[in-house]
């Protein structure tokens, strides 16, 4: 009788007992991923960057669904794969190390290994290989690091804001450009980020691949044709929207510019760049035929099914176990003190000496004031920034900016300089790393050359991280983790020094000149954290 009742069980509930096997790996992901997906939809998806991230993330969990039973019927009496193993590993390790140290690329990018991992556990190869198109079309919310977008984004935006700049001017507008700054009448509009990065590449990019897959052609030339398409429509359709934002701007002012109608000018985007695909795909059709072709993207509906034998619950319960560990682990590290709070507040205002040696700040300098939309780019990362001119005996200036930031997590870390004068229009040249060397102890610096027009601006900047002067994206996660494993979040200084002189040489030798001179008479504490000398 007890063979009978086991007999017309469900096969997925049965497993080792009446606990379903897919249970404790459903209660294994929803600990680790609910807190960092709120997270995600409460920061860095809340921004206007990174708004995609969520609509990606709906999608793509209705691609798994839809595909849920073409998955189910092709690894039908397939064991589950041993590969799966290693993959889970690896995916709580970088969920680990991101979800402790603030990286949100790796923290969300575990999420699909971990999702690949479980599948090939429990339905083996022919299961994933059925889910392959979701999980790249995942690919796509992933934050990518902020100094790798400000460096692949930075091309993109100043050639929208050239096309949009030299359209405007030939059809009579009183439009001007500099870098990813348009000028119009009175107005004066940054290219950000949202409105021509990349992030609004991957956006259109996505939206291209899941109209193929919805559209289900058989060519293979018609959609890889229409995949390599996306990246000039993404362009085109960058235009048009940074364009309708200008004119709202200079015809209805910039409250319209920045509130409502900036968001419409977002629907602008989406729907120049749908159309855009509709109509390449309508030409792409006189050229390819779908009849001989195999499906590329096609795949079967199918609502998941709780009572499907998802696998033995001998497997699933030690997935569970290792997914409950990282994030027992997770807690254990992830920092939650400030380093700030920890030591004597820096004013950098009464700290930084007005008059050293002979150097004196210089009466004459006019400060330069930034647009409001880069003032709030600022105080989002800065608390404190000291601006200032000096001159000495001989008439000779350096201009020093420090600025200081609570907060070094991976979201609130300075910018690399030599993209913040890249989008005010300066030419770069000549960048590279020395070391300026203070009272024998060698400090990294990064040079460059920014000129516009006439000006030519010799720079040598840096970055601190608690007492550590950091050059690479290597350097700041290692400091961050060493900070971490005292339960601390660094803060950091940008150190920043240039002239306006010809002389590219002459400019670095002053410039060391300078910086030696201050940090001789600034206090031990201080100077520790300007250059991370011992105190």
């Amino acid at each position: 009788m007890s063979t009978q009742a086991k007999s017309n069980m469900p096969a997925g509930l049965s497993g080792n007992g009446a606990l379903p096997s897919w249970a404790p790996l459903a209660l294994g992901l929803l600990l680790l991923y609910v807190p960092s997906f709120y997270d995600m939809f409460t920061g860095l998806w809340a921004t206007e960057e990174q708004a995609h991230g969520p609509i990606i993330l709906g999608i793509a969990h209705w691609l798994l669904y839809r595909n849920w039973g073409q998955m189910l019927a092709v690894s039908e009496g397939e064991r589950g794969s041993p590969l799966g193993w290693p993959l889970l590993l690896l995916s709580v390790l970088v969920y680990f190390i991101g979800r402790s140290q603030g990286i949100a690329i790796f923290e969300i990018g575990s999420y699909l290994g971990t999702l690949m991992a479980l599948i090939l556990l429990m339905r083996g190869k022919r299961a994933l290989r059925a889910q392959w198109f979701p999980f790249f079309f995942m690919l796509f919310m992933l934050p990518l690091p902020g100094s790798l977008v400000d460096m692949l984004t930075m091309p993109m935006k100043t050639a929208v804001s050239w096309v949009v700049g030299n359209v405007l001017y030939w059809v009579g507008y009183p439009i001007s450009r500099s870098g990813v700054i348009l000028q119009i009448g009175q107005y004066k509009l940054l290219v950000a980020d949202a409105c021509a990065g990349l992030h609004t590449l991957f956006t259109l990019e996505a939206l291209g691949l899941l109209y193929l897959n919805i559209v289900r052609h058989n060519s293979l030339f018609r959609n890889v044709t229409l995949a390599i398409l996306i990246v000039p429509i993404s362009f085109i359709s960058n235009v048009i929207r940074v364009m309708v934002l200008t004119l709202i701007t200079y015809h209805l002012g910039d409250a319209a510019g920045q509130g409502f109608l900036h968001g419409f000018a977002g629907m602008v985007l989406f729907v120049s760049a749908l159309l855009l695909i509709i109509a390449t795909d309508s030409l792409l059709r006189f050229g390819a035929s779908d009849k001989e072709a195999l499906p590329l993207f096609a795949s079967d509906a199918g609502p998941p099914a709780l009572s499907a034998n998802y696998g033995p619950l001998r497997m699933a319960i030690p997935a569970a176990l290792l997914m409950g560990a990282a994030l027992l682990a997770t807690i254990a590290i992830k920092p939650q003190k400030m380093l700030s709070d920890s030591q004597p507040a820096i004013a950098l205002e009464t700290s930084v000496p007005g008059a050293f040696g002979d150097w004196k700040i210089d009466p004459d300098a006019v400060a330069m004031v930034p647009s409001s939309v880069q003032q709030e780019k600022v105080a989002a990362i800065y608390s404190q920034t000291l601006s200032r001119t000096y001159i000495n005996s001989r008439g000779q200036r350096v201009m020093l900016t420090i600025a200081y930031g609570s907060n070094q997590t991976q979201s609130m870390r300075a910018h690399r300089q030599e993209v913040c004068y890249a989008a005010q229009g300066f030419q770069i040249r000549d960048l590279h790393n020395e070391n300026l060397v203070f009272d024998g102890l060698p400090v990294p610096v990064t040079r460059m050359v920014a000129s516009h027009g006439p000006r030519n601006e010799p720079v040598t900047y840096w970055f601190t991280m608690g007492s550590s002067v950091v050059r690479s994206y290597l350097d700041r996660q290692i400091v961050q983790l060493k900070y971490a494993l005292s339960d601390y979040i660094p803060d950091g200084y940008l150190f920043r020094v240039s002239s306006i002189e010809t002389d590219d040489k002459a400019a670095f030798a002053l410039q060391d000149a300078f910086v030696n001179d201050l940090m001789k008479h600034v206090t031990p504490s201080v100077r520790a954290k300007l250059i991370g000398a011992p105190a």
